[in-house]
């Protein structure tokens, strides 16, 4: 079985202990895996047909594809060209934009918090605080809690993108959950805390460990479970009042926290699940 591990350059140098485990577990089950850059695949349509390209070779086509780069386009050219992609076009397209996602998960009566989408030409009224983040933004890069309009100012002058969000604050700050999801199985949930700051990334200095879902929580996570075909993705709620509410979905999600808190091996039940979703297709 061939496989392909698509990357960004700059992704795939940040995370080379990831990627190796990854090539630990295919090897373990006699999959021939393949590391590309995204840098180096060219997509199109020659002669009406879509083809795809690694430094300009049309070659060997996987049996499957790991994609751990956000690019919809990219996703979605493999899968009109007959190859599976984990995660999916679909999730890779909603999971990725803030926008699209609060719109298609509060559809499902889902709580999110109170948001605006926008663009940084805003100038409708905004309710103080507010936290500002940018649509595509993800890890907690670029999210500020602002408390004026002087501080909403400089918070979008910072924001490279132009569609944002502005959302009203969760009450409970520095205070979140990561659930990951392989399929349609919940794998593990970690609480991520920080006492310096009101985002709690684990990636950002804030501490994690495992945390217990109620049964409540659990059937709040399986109802969006439901409307998406997950491959592997981390589900992040925050705490307003105590209640857990839904934040985001990470479609490139980091394990770093999982593998450093508990003795789960998610990339090994990861690829047993592709496996599985694979040959069932054969």
């Amino acid at each position: 079985m061939l496989a392909w591990l698509i990357y960004d350059k700059a992704g795939a140098k940040r995370n080379k202990h990831y990627i190796s485990i990854y090539f630990e577990e295919c090897s373990k089950r006699n999959i021939d895996l393949v590391l590309l850059y995204k840098e180096d695949i060219t997509i199109g349509v020659r002669g009406n047909k879509p083809f795809i390209l690694h430094k300009g070779i049309e070659g060997e086509r996987p049996d499957f594809v790991i994609c751990r780069t956000i690019d919809p386009l990219l996703s979605r050219q493999l899968e009109i060209m007959g190859i599976r992609v984990f995660n999916n076009y679909k999730v890779s397209l909603i999971c990725n934009n803030k926008q699209r996602t609060y719109q298609y998960i509060s559809q499902s009566g889902i709580k999110v918090m109170d948001t605006i989408f926008a663009d940084k030409n805003y100038s409708g009224t905004i309710e103080f605080p507010a936290v500002v983040k940018p649509a595509r933004g993800r890890g907690g890069e670029n999210v500020f809690l602002v408390e004026s309009k002087n501080e909403y100012r400089s918070a979008i002058a910072k924001i490279q993108e132009d569609q944002i969000v502005i959302q009203k604050p969760a009450s409970d700050l520095g205070r979140d959950l990561r659930v990951y999801v392989i399929g349609k199985r919940i794998i593990a949930a970690m609480l991520r805390v920080s006492d310096n700051d009101f985002r709690s990334n684990y990636s950002l200095g804030g501490s994690a460990h495992p945390y217990t879902l109620s049964l409540e929580q659990r059937e709040t996570i399986n109802k969006i479970i439901d409307i998406f075909d997950f491959g592997l993705v981390g589900i992040d709620f925050v705490f307003d009042k105590g209640q857990m509410v839904f934040n985001e979905i990470e479609d490139v999600v980091g394990s770093r926290m999982l593998y450093a808190k508990t003795n789960i091996n998610i990339v090994s039940e990861y690829i047993d699940y592709i496996v599985q979703k694979v040959e069932i297709d054969f």
